[in-house]
């Protein structure tokens, strides 16, 4: 299928040429009438050719034209000429999309290979521009240590079979800073738009890597950043919290929270929330083989009205983009909780949270945030019970007990979780 570059780029290039054309013709050219200067505004495609002609009968459309007019239009053909072929793409594909976890894995079963293939990066992709301004994430000088790859070998080596089979297929896996807008780290699908349009990227926090804590400790952590509490705000704050059996589990916390990026990374990779033509990865990916999300996801607990107004590629921690819950029991705004914090009202907080957990749709509350995180944090979960099979995944929030691995087996999360089924995302090969 013959390759050519988006329409809205290819549009806006077409009126940026015809400015600069405009612009060339007052300064160098004398018109005989308005209507032959308007007829200079032809397709950007045929340029080549109509300038071929225009050049060897020495006038445009009737219009006297100096020599020297004749350099600024050939640099704008060849400029255009350069950029036509410069990351051509499928515009607006028909077919579903390819995986971009491509290729076979080494036998690898103490995730040494994997872990020696980290490297230190400070990218953030929610700055990644497109065509020939994109940049890809790249390694930078600052070694990975040897203690942070022991613990990258140590996730891999726990994590079920159909994780692996994405994990060592990543384009590059990377230790990176904490930041607010992706406290523990991020994953990044990079589209056809920019070039070469074929990575799929991992990024894990060194503060987490260099951590001890339980899973427990990690979702308070989570809660607390989403809400605004910090260090200045948290003494005597008394929000919920959810407590597990104590023991410290670093390796398991840590996968949680690779298996969380990765679930970001899956739902682009198979362009899961784009059922909708106007969604903006539409552009470079095809429609999903699967129309589940729309169902399973968005029918079961989200306004889908309000995510088709705000569809976007790239997400960042902690904003729920003006998506709405359609349970009214649940339904809560990010912003009053976090206007709440700061005045000390935890009674609404914790009402909230309660509340989350008690509706069995989603697996944590860092899930009712948004459709994008209801999608990663599914997944996340699916991983931690695979990955203790005989232990279940609990806690207890203040005198209520909350099994995640049960609830996943509950009416809401298991259409989820069928839906992660259909998409292939459990499942050992790509």
């Amino acid at each position: 299928m013959a390759n050519r570059r988006g329409v809205a780029d290819t549009a806006i290039e077409n009126e940026e040429i015809r400015l600069v054309f405009s612009l060339s013709l007052v300064v160098e050219w004398h018109f005989h009438t308005v209507s032959q200067a308007y007829d200079l505004a032809k397709p950007v495609d045929h340029l080549g050719r109509w300038l071929s002609q225009s050049i060897l009968s020495s006038r445009i459309g009737g219009v006297a034209m100096k020599t020297s007019a004749l350099i600024p239009l050939v640099f704008l053909a060849m400029a255009h000429s350069a950029g036509a072929v410069e990351f051509p793409y499928q515009n607006r594909p028909t077919e579903p999309p390819v995986s971009h976890f491509k290729g076979t894995c080494e036998v690898d079963a103490d995730g040494t290979k994997f872990a020696e293939k980290a490297c230190r990066t400070t990218y953030y992709p929610g700055d990644a521009k497109k065509g020939s301004a994109y940049r890809p994430p790249v390694c930078e000088k600052d070694p990975v240590s040897k203690d942070q790859k022991e613990v990258l070998a140590k996730i891999y080596s726990r994590s079920p079979d159909y994780l692996k089979a994405r994990l060592c297929r990543l384009t590059q896996l990377f230790v990176t800073d904490s930041s607010p807008w992706g406290p523990v780290g991020w994953g990044f699908w990079e589209g056809p738009d920019r070039p070469p349009g074929t990575g799929v990227y991992l990024a894990i926090s060194a503060r987490e890597l260099d951590g001890k804590k339980s899973i427990a400790d990690g979702e308070n952590e989570t809660v607390d950043q989403l809400l605004g509490v910090t260090d200045g705000n948290r003494r005597g704050l008394r929000l919920a919290r959810l407590r597990d059996d104590g023991a410290s589990d670093q390796v398991l916390t840590i996968l949680a929270e690779v298996s969380h990026e990765m679930g970001h990374v899956l739902l682009a990779d198979a362009n899961m929330d784009g059922t909708n033509r106007f969604h903006p990865r539409r552009k470079v990916s095809g429609p999903p083989r699967s129309a589940c999300f729309e169902d399973a996801f968005l029918g079961a607990s989200w306004s889908a009205r309000k995510f088709h107004k705000n569809m976007r590629r790239w997400v960042d921690f902690g904003n729920q983009y003006h998506n709405s819950l359609t349970n009214p029991d649940v339904r809560f705004s990010l912003e009053r909780l976090r206007a709440a914090t700061r005045s000390r009202k935890v009674d609404s907080i914790n009402q909230a949270i309660k509340n989350v957990y008690d509706s069995k749709e989603f697996v944590s509350f860092a899930a009712s945030i948004n459709p994008w995180e209801d999608v990663a944090e599914t997944y996340k979960y699916r991983v931690l019970a695979d990955a203790t099979p005989n232990k279940k995944v609990e806690f207890r929030l203040t005198d209520q007990s909350i099994n995640v691995s049960d609830s996943l087996e509950s009416k809401v999360l298991a259409k989820k979780m069928q839906c992660l089924r259909d998409f292939g995302f459990l499942s050992d090969l790509p």
